[in-house]
């Protein structure tokens, strides 16, 4: 081809030629300030308001001043990016909506402390009817997306600096009849409902630190026959949950350290991911669980007189998982298991994932663990951090379960049946080259007989004492000795990176 045609084919303008429908989804897949931008550009300045996906996001607005507002002691509210949302919703004449995604610091904290207080004067009158405005106009804009057969609805309301439940956006119920919507996403708002939900077509439900008032969420679940996805992060205001769904596949639980009972029954439930006080569940008909995440976020206090009998009934209940992740809390209690020779669930997974911070404290939990993992294949050990355990307070535990960390793998005279037997592949991610870890992976190489593959991705550790920078093993000697450690399986390989 000529250099004058390739040039040509260079500076042809292709986009411009295509489809209107494709340039109004290409455009519904920007931000939608990108979108308005458009209208600059002559093929596009009659498309943009035909887009299908509407995103605001308060703090992304040009110019938008978050410690401004967060410091305001009246509602004050960003005129600019009210008139963007206005002027873009008073335009669209698109005839569905995908998406509608509304990020808006909002409270009603004014509304809250006259309510408390029971008394008016002039400037609190101001405050509540400004508040009152703009709540019934967030309204409208999440009612005109409504009616268009929206799909996905994504609202957010964390105000700035208000930490005051009360005060959360009081979501409309209409919200909650929405045959069209398939996805819902809320955040810091408070849901107040008796009246059975109409969410027919919903498939992901998530609510993030929304105050759920009592039997709003039976209310919610009993409309939903197709839901699949629930997320309950960190949410609050019940005094009771019951959580029952005949087609729920993915559950993920945050749960407040003054959480109240929350009962579990999906028989199709495939995946459970559970965060806090995870002790306030009752797991009851989840035979086809697939993955269980659980983690506690919680620093570990070893007590003597503590059987962490509740532990042991909760894990009891998804023993049948065949991938389990478990953080450094239970790890920890599995090592007060098998220092007290107390009882530990047995699990048919085949994958473990343990995120640590692998120290002394953690062995007797490991070997615990793959003492009653007997079917494991995957091993995976995220270390995450570096700490001394236990805590001072733990002075007469320590006296009475005290062992030799140095030596402890070599003393494992009885074969663990997965690490002799199953255990193929192992992952070690993280602050690798500390001598506790060091000592474990070279038992694994010397005891695992079918082991295929041994990863080791190698965090640097950096300690220093003023001009001086020392590092606990140099990246070379760490490879060289794991490379040089005694193998028991002849097809074992060791990568690292």
């Amino acid at each position: 081809m000529s250099a004058r045609k390739r040039s040509c084919n260079f500076n042809e303008d292709r986009i411009s030629g295509l489809p209107d429908a494709i340039l109004i989804h290409i455009l519904s897949l920007l931000p939608t300030l990108d979108s308005l931008n458009t209208i600059l550009i002559r093929r596009f300045n009659h498309l943009w308001p035909f887009i299908h996906t509407l995103t605001f996001d308060q703090c992304m607005f040009p110019g938008h001043n978050c410690v401004y507002y967060s410091q305001a002691n009246r509602p004050d509210y960003d005129e600019r990016f009210l008139n963007f949302v206005r002027h873009v919703l008073l335009l669209n004449k698109s005839p569905t909506l995908y998406k509608f995604c509304l990020d808006f610091h909002f409270s009603l904290s004014h509304s809250i402390r006259q309510r408390v207080s029971n008394r008016t004067d002039r400037w609190q009158y101001d405050c509540l009817r400004s508040e009152k405005r703009m709540a019934n106009e967030i309204g409208t804009w999440i009612q005109f997306a409504l009616n268009k057969n929206l799909k996905v609805l994504d609202l957010s309301f964390s105000a700035h600096g208000t930490f005051e439940p009360q005060a959360y956006y009081d979501l409309p119920n209409f919200v909650l009849s929405s045959p069209y919507l398939v996805e819902l996403r809320l955040a810091y708002c408070k849901i107040n409902t008796k009246k059975k939900s109409d969410l027919k077509a919903l498939k992901t439900f998530s609510l993030d630190n929304v105050m759920l008032m009592d039997q709003s969420m039976d209310c919610i679940l009993s409309g939903c026959p197709v839901l699949e996805e629930l997320t309950l992060w960190f949410c609050y205001g019940h005094r009771r949950l019951v959580l029952v769904n005949s087609n729920l596949k993915t559950l993920v639980l945050g749960i407040r350290w003054f959480g109240t009972r929350i009962h579990v029954s999906a028989p199709t439930l495939l995946s459970l991911e559970m965060s806090g006080t995870v002790e306030v569940l009752d797991i009851t008909n989840v035979a086809s669980i697939v993955e269980v995440s659980v983690n506690r976020m919680e620093k570990f206090d070893f007590k003597e007189y503590k059987d962490y009998q509740e532990m042991r009934v909760l894990l009891q209940t998804i023993t049948g998982a065949k991938s389990l992740k478990l953080c450094s809390w239970f790890s920890l209690v599995f090592s007060s298991w098998q220092l007290t020779n107390l009882p530990a669930p047995t699990f048919s997974c085949k994958t473990l994932h343990l995120q640590l911070d692998f120290v002394k404290w953690h062995l007797p939990g490991i070997l615990n663990l793959l003492k009653h993992c007997p079917c494991l294949e995957n091993l995976i050990i995220e270390i995450t951090a570096y700490y001394d355990y236990p805590s001072r307070n733990a002075a007469s535990w320590i006296h009475s379960c005290d062992f030799d960390g140095d030596e402890y793998w070599n003393m494992v005279d009885t074969p663990v049946q997965c690490v002799t037997h199953h255990l193929k592949k192992v992952e070690v991610a993280g602050f690798v080259m500390e001598k506790h870890v060091i000592h474990f992976v070279e038992y694994l190489l010397r005891s695992s007989m079918v082991l295929e593959e041994m990863v080791i991705f190698a965090e640097k550790q950096t300690w220093i004492y003023g001009p001086i920078t020392l590092m606990s093993y140099k990246v070379q000697e760490f490879e060289e000795r794991l490379m040089n450690a005694p193998k028991v399986s002849a097809s074992a390989a060791v990568l690292f990176y």
